[in-house]
C-alpha cells in the first residue's frame, strides 16, 4: 500500500469511527478494564480453541486479554488464570466466542478467588478470523461489584514457551500405592460439598457422576463462589437429564444470577432444558 492509500485508509477509518486493521500487531491489545473504579490497562492478547459447550464437533475461540504476557498458561485454562489474577500476577479478561457470537466473558483481578463469569449478552463485541476484535461493556453491577471495559485486541494463537532441555533426571522410585478414596455417600459428603462436586462433574461433562451426586443429596440450590447455581451450570452445559433431576429435587426456578437473567434466558441455547424448565413452571 502506498503512502497516499495508507493515509486515505486512516482518514476513512477515522471518519467511520473504525480502528484501522493495522493498528494492533498480532498478540497486542489496547484499552482498559474497570472494576469498582480501579482501571487496568490491557496490552496483550492470546487465543486458543476449546470444545464448544453444546456441540463436541465445534470449537469455540477463547481470547485472553491481559496486562502482561500469560506465558505458560493457556487462554483456555481459566482455573490457573484465575489463580494468577487473584494473586495479583495479572489482570485478565477472557471472552469466549462461538463463531462470532460472544458466549460469556471471564474477568480475573487481584483479590478474587477465581474468574468471575459475566453474560455475553451484556457486551458489545466483534471478532474476525484473524483474531482481531473488540469488547465493550458499559458500567454494570454484578455480585456487588461494578464492571466495565473498552478493549480492542488482535489475538495471537497461543503457543507454550519452549522449555530448555536438560540432562535426563534419574528415575524416581516407584510411588507407594495409596488406598482409593471411598465412593461418595450421604455419610461422607454434605449437601453443600455435594453441590460443588456436581458443578465440577458438569464442567467435566460427566453426566453420570452429576446424577449420582444429586441422588446422594447434593444441594439442588448450591452455587459456586460467584453465585452461579448448580441448575445454571446444568443448563449452560446443556445436560437435560441433570436439569430434570434438579427440578425433581425442587431447585429454585425463579433465581436470577443477574438482574433479568432468568433460568429460561440462559436455557435459550439448550431447547431440551428449556422444555423441562417451562413445564416445571419456570418463566
Amino acid at each position: 500500500m502506498g503512502v497516499r492509500q495508507c493515509i486515505g485508509a486512516v482518514l476513512v477509518s477515522a471518519v467511520l469511527g473504525i480502528a484501522p486493521a493495522f493498528a494492533l500487531e498480532p498478540g497486542a491489545a489496547s484499552g482498559t478494564v474497570t472494576l469498582d473504579k480501579v482501571v487496568s490497562k490491557l496490552t496483550h492478547a492470546a487465543s486458543a480453541a476449546e470444545e464448544n459447550l453444546f456441540d463436541s464437533a465445534k470449537q469455540d475461540t477463547i481470547i485472553a486479554v491481559s496486562d502482561r504476557p500469560i506465558k505458560t498458561t493457556s487462554p483456555a485454562d481459566r482455573t490457573e488464570l484465575g489463580r494468577r489474577a487473584g494473586a495479583g500476577e495479572i489482570v485478565v479478561v477472557i471472552p469466549r466466542f462461538d463463531g462470532t457470537k460472544l458466549v460469556n466473558v471471564g474477568v480475573g483481578v487481584k483479590g478474587e478467588s477465581g474468574i468471575v463469569l459475566l453474560p455475553g449478552a451484556w457486551f458489545q463485541s466483534s471478532i474476525s478470523q484473524d483474531g482481531s476484535g473488540s469488547l465493550k461493556l458499559a458500567p454494570r453491577t454484578f455480585e456487588g461489584h461494578t464492571h466495565a471495559c473498552d478493549l480492542q485486541f488482535h489475538a495471537k494463537k497461543y503457543a507454550p514457551p519452549v522449555q530448555a532441555t536438560s540432562a535426563p533426571a534419574q528415575e524416581p522410585p516407584a510411588p507407594v500405592a495409596e488406598a482409593p478414596l471411598p465412593p461418595a455417600t450421604t455419610s461422607n459428603i454434605s449437601p453443600k460439598a455435594g453441590a460443588a462436586m456436581v458443578i465440577e462433574a458438569l464442567m467435566q461433562k460427566d453426566e453420570h457422576q452429576a446424577l449420582e451426586l444429586i441422588k446422594l443429596g447434593a444441594d439442588p440450590n448450591g452455587s459456586d463462589a460467584y453465585g452461579i447455581r448448580v441448575l445454571n451450570y446444568a443448563v449452560m452445559m446443556c445436560m437435560p437429564n441433570v436439569v430434570q433431576a434438579l427440578v425433581q429435587r425442587k431447585a429454585d426456578l425463579q433465581y436470577e444470577r443477574a438482574p433479568g437473567m432468568t433460568i429460561m434466558t440462559e436455557a435459550g441455547a439448550c431447547p431440551a432444558a428449556a422444555t423441562i424448565l417451562k413445564k416445571a413452571g419456570a418463566r
